[in-house]
């Protein structure tokens, strides 16, 4: 992983940044990530109107984004979650990062944990998920694998 790579949430400034890491994005990532360009047009939402609903969050290597993470449903106890890690840093410890500090993040606000859904066949995702603590539960409408981390209580009841 960079050393110099830092959490922080996404900025209005970011804009031109998250444009560049779309825009690089491989056939194999937007397949996965970008389907339709929907997760595009989400982000690009928060630099019109704030996407109220959203939180997003990047893995920054100085000025240059080398991931991201967006959690909806925020207002429940189990948000959701999606994750991109840029192509030339897939494989450096960047979605480990990533998911480490969302985590750590949740947990000090109170959240149960996260669900997500990912294709059957991003074995990569589906790897980093199980190696992070997230359970595969079963399967989405949609077809794709939904996957749950739960975060312990802070304090077991008496």
């Amino acid at each position: 992983m960079p050393d110099n790579l830092t959490f922080r949430p996404l900025r209005p400034a970011d804009r031109d940044e998250i444009i560049k890491f779309y825009a690089d994005m491989g056939e194999e990532s937007a397949a996965f990530f970008n389907v339709n360009r929907g997760n595009e047009r989400r982000t690009m939402e928060f630099f019109e109107n704030g996407k109220p609903d959203h939180r997003f969050f990047v893995a920054a290597d100085g000025d240059r984004i080398a991931g991201l993470v967006f959690l909806w449903d925020i207002d429940r106890a189990l948000p959701w979650l999606g994750i991109a890690v840029r192509d030339d840093y897939q494989g450096r410890g960047v979605g480990t990062f990533l998911l480490n500090e969302t985590f750590a993040l949740l947990r000090a606000r109170g959240y149960g944990g996260l669900i997500l859904r990912t294709a059957k066949n991003n074995t990569g995702a589906q790897r980093l998920y199980e190696k992070t603590g997230f359970e595969r539960v079963g399967e989405h409408p949609s077809g794709e694998l939904l996957y749950l981390k739960r975060f312990p209580a802070r304090e077991p009841l008496a």
